[in-house]
């Protein structure tokens, strides 16, 4: 274990270290001195025995999962399931009104939702929609809550898992007629533009409709968040990565959860992160001492925190040698069968290439792109689209893939440069284009080959064209002119077409006619 501590030094230390060359590195981990003084507040709702249409079975389990682990990582938590209409509002007020002072607003709500014209409704379980106006009575408009969170200056996060299969929507768009194009599937996408500090969360792409899960378990999107979301010191941009990746494994690439947020930094649902503290031993062969002065004996070492340790640095550097060291230390470890799994990937892509030197960190996040250093990378065409294909892979739409950087481009850039910890400027530098390429191979490989394979169209030589017919003459002659043939007469007679000779006695007698004219 001691010899697996030493090879893992360096994984450590790109993460959260810095050690001193050729000394083995003591972790003890006690508890943080930093508690989350801010107040948080949460609201949850789930919503599942509709009255009007079939039950859900699953926003109550999923909801009330949520809230006990909202309330383990510090949240005030207002929750209420199965509403109707009155009670939602009622609940939300109380929401409100707790909000005062806050500094971190979190919301989530399973259930029922319907999207109108770009509008998202959460809808109560007496609902009833018969037209567009039950949709400003009966129902509650995401905006309605977004406006009480955003009265004062704090972190936002809103996660709606309800983009199920909606029969309400169904129903709507039959009493529209001619207006039923303006319901979607799933929900539509929430603008933050002018909202700074405010993430929103869908379980699926705007506009799709996502998987409830087998009945009395959790969604798939809901339990990868629950999976990744107590995960201290972490910040929410790579728990809604790892949340976003496992959605997309656990169903077969058919869900991809979508995320849009305008956080300036790093935000942490559990900010409790364990202390890390770094002594020094004079050689490998030393022994590990059994105690730190002034940390408690039970504290020294802790297998769980320096494994997520381990873990994390590997995924940074998405380096082969750091997953390598990750599974030295933890054989049995909890990520151990992804790390082998990733090493046997990268081997079998590239069997003879060298292991990738991955970026550090530090240097990622000081450089920051702009046009000048993008300029300097001398992208091709074919390497912004290139560029553009692997932002689309790691789930950031440039809109397009047409080799041109517009600002749908930009804006995939910045929001990829947010999940980073990267200065936000919407340009590439090189430090940058690197660690763009390493993060998403594996994204691109599997994008790659997921494409259709262009089909290349044989042609059998053509057989011999038989002879003409009485009537085909013409067009056959039009078609493939011969030397040895004239025109074919106009005429339907004999069949056949007129000798040279002819023809040389009809134009002979033309210029001899010109010629007694001209006279």
């Amino acid at each position: 274990m001691r010899q697996a501590l030493f090879r893992a030094r360096a994984a450590l230390a790109r993460f959260t270290l810095s050690a001193t060359a050729g000394l083995a590195l003591v972790v003890a981990i006690v508890p943080g001195s930093e508690a989350a003084a801010e107040r948080r507040v949460a609201l949850v709702i789930g919503n599942g025995a509709y009255q009007s249409v079939p039950t859900l079975d699953n926003p109550l389990v999923d909801s009330k999962a949520m809230a006990a682990a909202l309330k383990r990582i510090g949240f005030e938590v207002v929750e209420g399931y199965d509403l109707k209409l009155d009670g939602m509002r009622s609940l939300v007020g109380e929401y409100a009104a707790k909000l005062d002072g806050a500094k971190v607003a979190f919301v989530y709500y399973a259930g029922h939702g319907v999207a109108v014209a770009g509008e998202n409704y959460l809808l109560p379980t007496d609902t009833v929609l018969k037209n567009e106006a039950d949709l400003d009575f009966r129902t509650m408009n995401i905006n309605l809550v977004l406006r009480q969170m955003q009265r004062e200056d704090r972190v936002n996060v809103v996660v709606l898992d309800a983009c199920r299969d909606n029969p309400f929507a169904k129903e709507l768009a039959r009493s529209l007629k001619t207006r039923s194009a303006a319901v979607g599937a799933g929900l539509s996408e929430i603008q933050i533009n002018a909202a700074a500090g405010t993430m929103i969360a869908f379980a699926t792409d705007p506009g799709k409709t996502a998987l409830d899960g087998a009945a009395g378990q959790n969604s798939p999107f809901t339990t990868a968040l629950l999976k990744h979301m107590e995960t201290p010191g972490v910040s929410i941009s790579t728990v809604m990565d790892r949340v976003r990746e496992d959605v997309w494994r656990s169903t077969n690439e058919k869900q991809r959860p979508w995320v849009n947020t305008s956080i300036i930094g790093e935000f942490y649902l559990n900010p409790v992160a364990p202390t890390v503290k770094v002594a020094a031993v004079d050689s490998p062969g030393a022994p590990l001492p059994s105690a730190v002065p002034g940390v408690a004996a039970g504290a020294l070492p802790n297998p769980q925190a320096l494994e997520m340790k381990l873990w994390e640095a590997a995924e940074r550097s998405g380096a082969t040698e750091d997953y390598k060291a990750y599974l030295e230390a933890h054989p049995n470890g909890y990520f151990a069968q992804i790390a082998r799994n990733r090493i046997a990937r990268a081997a079998a892509a590239s069997p003879s290439a060298p292991a990738r030197t991955a970026v550090s960190e530090a240097e990622l996040k000081a450089e920051t792109g702009s046009a000048a250093t993008e300029d300097a990378l001398k992208l091709a065409p074919k390497d912004r689209t290139e560029a553009q294909q692997r932002l689309k892979a790691l789930g950031f739409d440039p809109g397009g893939t047409t080799g041109k950087f517009g600002p749908g481009t930009r804006r995939a850039i910045t929001n990829w440069q947010k999940t980073r910890g990267i200065p936000e400027s919407g340009f590439l530098s090189k430090l940058q284009q690197t660690a763009l390429w390493e993060q998403s191979e594996e994204d691109f490989r599997k994008l790659a080959a997921a494409k259709p394979v262009e089909r290349v169209r044989t042609v059998a030589p053509r057989p011999p064209r038989p002879a003409p017919v009485h009537g085909e003459a013409r067009n056959e002659a039009y078609a493939r002119p011969a030397p040895q043939q004239a025109p074919p007469q106009r005429g339907g007679g004999g069949g056949g077409g007129a000798s040279l000779g002819e023809v040389g006695n009809f134009l002979g007698g033309v210029g001899n006619l010109v010629g007694a004219i001209r006279r």
